[in-house]
């Protein structure tokens, strides 16, 4: 009996300067996020999320590491024991720091990106490169914490350098290659984008090793980041995404061309205001006396390439049944009508 109290008083301290630091921490984590989502709503202070996305749980896990820590040193534990506990303690520590540090690096750079585009540009391969910098940079830190010399790693990796950059000629071509893209802004996410090589689509990501694309039915196309750097691409959201569309048809001699023009007009405004396009006027022009018909066109701007085709179809939907309502003709080309004239 007298042994177990024994036992009691000597872990008494250690389990109450254990629990107190536990303690500490937990009210510590909801004071410092209850006040950085104040002044985050307060100040409409970006910042303030993305640290509180960062710490969220680092707080707690940091004083239970503490504690055990703090604890464990009043301990009668043995002296190479106590070591141990120190050195694991610092592994831990370095390793909290390293994950905050990428967490915050990554959530800023996703931060910045949508203060300065509006819109997620492309962060996959940045939030990689600053993942690989930070934990590279912990890891040589808890070695040398370890008391382990870093110096012949690092001369190992500089003479293997040459090695790894050729067996990995390809993953750092696209690499490279997706830095340039990200960089130069020559695309981004969200925008509508056709190579020479026919492939086109939603530019969806841009990563380490390859860019992807959504199709308009829908379908992932991949492309490999070298492929994108060296084809020509053409661009329908730069410099912007506003893109006139012409759609072209042709009415007969005997029609009244300013009765045409106003009638076509009304039309195209009124699919406008459907589709919500909505501040650009369109364009009517009369083009040519043609063979059959004197040829015209209506432009519409619309807000993505995408669009386009929506656009056209209720528009001539709508021209061709307003045109029979008001008796304005589409004549047939000249083919068609010798070809009804000789049906054999």
């Amino acid at each position: 009996m007298n042994n177990d109290l024994t036992q009691l008083k000597v872990w008494f301290w250690p389990l109450i300067i254990t629990s107190s630091i536990i303690l500490t921490g937990i009210i510590v984590q909801r004071l410092v996020i209850v006040y950085l989502k104040r002044l985050s709503k307060k100040d409409k202070w970006t910042g303030g999320l993305v640290i509180i996305s960062s710490l969220r749980g680092m707080i707690i896990l940091i004083s239970v590491l503490a504690g055990i820590y703090l604890g464990l040193s009043v301990s009668p534990l043995p002296p190479n024991v106590l070591d141990t506990v120190q050195k694991l303690h610092k592994v831990f520590e370095i390793f909290i720091i390293t994950f905050i540090t990428a967490r915050l690096l990554t959530g800023l750079l996703k931060a910045y990106t949508l203060r300065e585009e509006g819109i997620k540009r492309s962060i996959s391969l940045f939030n990689s490169i600053i993942k690989i910098i930070v934990y590279c940079i912990g890891g040589l830190i808890i070695l040398q914490a370890l008391n382990i010399s870093i110096t012949p790693i690092i001369t190992a990796l500089g003479v293997g350098g040459l090695a790894v950059a050729l067996a990995l000629q390809d993953t750092l071509s696209n690499l490279f290659a997706g830095v340039q893209l990200t960089a130069t802004h020559v695309i981004k996410p969200g925008e509508y984008i056709i190579l020479s090589s026919g492939e086109e689509g939603t530019v969806n990501d841009i990563n380490w090793r390859y860019t992807t694309l959504i199709t308009q039915t829908n379908n992932l196309v991949v492309i490999p980041n070298s492929k994108m750097a060296s084809t020509i691409v053409t661009n329908y959201s730069l410099p912007a995404k506003n893109l006139d569309v012409s759609l072209p048809f042709g009415v007969s001699y005997n029609s009244d061309l300013d009765k045409v023009e106003k009638i076509t007009l009304e039309v195209a405004k009124t699919i406008m205001t459907e589709m919500g396009i909505l501040g650009e006027e369109p364009t009517f022009r009369f083009k040519e006396f043609g063979t059959a018909a004197i040829n015209c066109s209506i432009s519409i701007t619309v807000h993505h390439f995408t669009q386009q085709y929506v656009m056209k179809h209720n528009l001539m939907k709508a021209l061709y049944k307003r045109f029979k309502q008001e008796g304005i003709v589409i004549p047939y080309p000249p083919v068609y009508n010798v070809n009804m004239q000789n049906p054999a």
